[in-house]
């Protein structure tokens, strides 16, 4: 697509995913300004996150898909999960379509029923584990329809703290995982921010090339 995309039009082009975006937009004008490594994740309708490193977004021989990784099912959930490919997988297990059919309600409408988000937190805190202790970022940044429920934020930060078990030394948990100082404008933002990146780039291979 990128390649048809550069030949239709006669300007740099820049290509990334919503979260990976997003990842750009927060750790330049967000909640992790300043910083030069940190994780966008986002928890709605699907599961999606993004990393960028040193001002670069983190891609290989395709973009990330860390919300499928595979988590430990709570001893009494029963939910089977609702991913096509890999069934009890994060996405499975915890995005919003998972909440709706597992309790038969969207989460928006379960805002005091404790266990949902307890069971919520379960799942994401051992996704931040395994990407704490495989990347390392400087902060991570969740948003989505989901995490709008606040209160899930402080029972991750505490399963956080319990699974990883003093194993490594964690920043500050309360500033470590944050919800995104864009809201909803983290995706553009970061459009934009790669969109000036990718010309900036253009114009030094031009001028290398002269």
């Amino acid at each position: 697509m990128l390649e048809r995309l550069k030949k239709s039009f006669s300007v740099p082009v820049g290509f990334t995913t919503d979260v990976n975006a997003a990842a750009l937009g927060e750790v330049t004008l967000g909640a992790a300004e300043g910083l030069s490594s940190c994780m966008y994740i986002t928890i709605g309708t699907g599961i999606g996150a993004g990393a960028v490193v040193n001002g670069k977004m983190l891609e290989g021989y395709s973009h990330p898909e860390m919300g499928h990784i595979m988590v430990r099912r709570h001893k009494h959930d029963r939910y089977q999960g609702n991913c096509p490919y890999h069934s009890d997988c994060l996405e499975g297990l915890a995005a919003g379509g998972a909440i709706e059919k597992r309790w038969g309600k969207k989460g928006v409408e379960l805002a005091e029923n404790e266990e949902v988000w307890n069971l919520e937190a379960h799942y994401i805190a051992q996704a931040l584990m395994n990407y704490s202790l495989i990347l390392s970022p400087e902060r991570i940044v969740i948003g989505g329809g989901v995490m709008k429920q606040r209160q899930v934020f402080p029972l991750v930060r505490q399963k956080l703290k319990a699974l990883i078990a003093g194993y490594i030394q964690l920043p500050d948990l309360e500033s470590y995982i944050v919800p995104p100082k864009l809201e909803d404008g983290a995706g553009i933002t970061g459009c934009i921010l790669l969109a000036a990146q990718t010309k900036d780039e253009n114009k030094r291979s031009d001028t290398t090339t002269i």
